[in-house]
Order: C-alpha cells, then structure tokens, then sequence
C-alpha cells in the first residue's frame, strides 16, 4: 500500500499560487521571518509525502522571500518527526507538515507521548490523498480478485509493505484481509519509497476511496471489484506547535491561505 502521485498537479497547483506573493514576501521581510524555516516531514525521503511537502516547501519560501527546509525525520509511523516539533522551539520557525497519523497515533498506540489536540496547532490542510494497492506483476495476476485468489489459497504466504505501523496503509490492508478472508505478512517501513524499490518489478493497482481518483480514471476502486469499507481518503495537514505565539499562527495562516487557496 502506498500514497500515489496523484496529489502532485494539486501540489504543484498550490506551489503556484504560493509564489505570486511576492508583494507579501517584501511586506515581511523587515519583520517576520528573518531566518530559514524548517518544515519537518515524518517519513522518508522519496515518497509521495516528501515530494509534496518538498513542492509545498518551495512555493512557501517564494512567498515569505526566506529558505523553507525539509527535514525529514522517519520511523514510527511518523512518531519521530511529530515529536519532534512538538519539542521544538514554539518560535514560528518549525512547522510540521503531517499525514493522519497525527490523528492515529494516539489511538493506536497508548504511550504515544503527545495529543494533536492539546501539542499542536493546525494552520491548514494542504492537500488529499488516494492510497493505491500495488503488487507485482511476477505474481501473474491482473485484478484485486485474482490477487485474492492467490492469497487464500496459501494463508500467510504473501507479505504487503506498509509506511509504518498503524499508518493508513497498514489500517487498509487490515480491513482488505477481514473483508477477503485473507492472511498476510505486514512489513512496516519508514516510508513508502523504500516500500517501493522492494516492490520493483511491475504493477497492478487498485486505489481507496469513494471515487476513481482523476489522474488515474483507469485504475478501479476497492468497492467497484467489490471490497467495502475503503472509503475514506487522507490528507497532509500543515501544524504548529501549541505553545506558538498567536501572532505567529495567525502569519502562517495568513500565508498558507492568502488568495483563496483550495485543493478540493
């Protein structure tokens, strides 16, 4: 399971719009910020969240007339880069660009150490997000079916790479084995792109949610080959931490929200 590259014309499509402020970026450089921003992303470097934070990253440092670095910080399903701004300095200078795992984290693991609600502030969604089921074409099947054939008829044989433990991915696999009457092996990694170059070889795919996602209309849902319970889409979020100073929120909303942005 991984995030596909689907989301990149609405990156690109907000990076664009980030970089014509460049009025506002003059406005505030006598003031705030004076010094390079560091956007912290909790998975690997490569995958669909790097990408789209490293895109998002450079139209913001258009904007604010100021270098926006990415810091990516992997491991435990994007626990270790999510602690890591919640310990930051509450100065206005790192932010966290995250996945639903700030959300799922605490649900899933007890000793998670922060709470979204409580540690963070959100300054903007900044994008949504299909997930697609991809298996090699060694195994020699072309449908989600003809996969699942293959996986009942040697329970606990056929391993999937997740983004980590308890992320999306893994959630998803977990109701697709319910609904199929499936055994498989979970294999977190620290992000989908070394999930990635351990899957090379060719694909079929199948994609999540309520529709066929638009850059890839060929590619059928779970529920069109009749696998229910994959509905919900995720999402990349842009936070703070909580102790941040209100007039610091209130400029990052201000730049991340100027000139109407929306990529619904």
């Amino acid at each position: 399971m991984h995030r596909s590259r689907f989301t990149r014309r609405r990156a690109l499509a907000l990076a664009a719009a980030l970089a014509t402020g460049s009025a506002f970026a003059q406005q505030q450089a006598t003031t705030w910020p004076d010094k390079p921003i560091r956007m912290i992303v909790p998975y690997a470097a490569g995958g669909g969240t790097d990408v789209f934070a490293r895109i998002v990253a450079e139209g913001l440092g258009k904007r604010l007339g100021q270098s926006v670095i990415v810091d990516n910080r992997p491991g435990g399903n994007g626990q270790i880069g999510i602690t890591a701004v919640q310990r930051a300095p509450a100065d206005g200078y790192t932010v966290l660009f995250s996945l639903t795992s700030i959300i799922q984290n605490p649900l899933l693991y007890p000793n998670a150490g922060f709470d979204p609600f409580k540690d963070f502030v959100p300054v903007s969604e900044a994008g949504r997000l299909p997930i697609v089921f991809t298996v090699s074409n060694k195994l020699g099947v072309d449908t989600l079916d003809g996969f699942v054939k293959l996986a009942r008829a040697a329970p606990g044989k056929y391993s999937y790479g997740s983004y980590g433990n308890g992320s999306s991915a893994h959630l998803y696999a977990e109701v697709l084995q319910d609904a199929a009457g499936i055994q498989l092996l979970h294999a977190p990694y620290k992000g989908e792109a070394p999930a990635i170059t351990d899957l090379l070889g060719g694909t079929v795919d199948a994609v999540v949610g309520t529709a066929r996602a638009p850059l890839a209309a060929g590619v059928p849902t779970f529920k069109e080959q009749g696998f229910a319970g994959m509905e919900s889409v995720g999402w990349f979020g842009i936070y703070l931490p909580a102790a941040t100073m209100r007039a610091d929120h209130a400029r990052w909303k201000q730049v991340i929200q100027a000139k109407n942005i929306k990529l619904d």
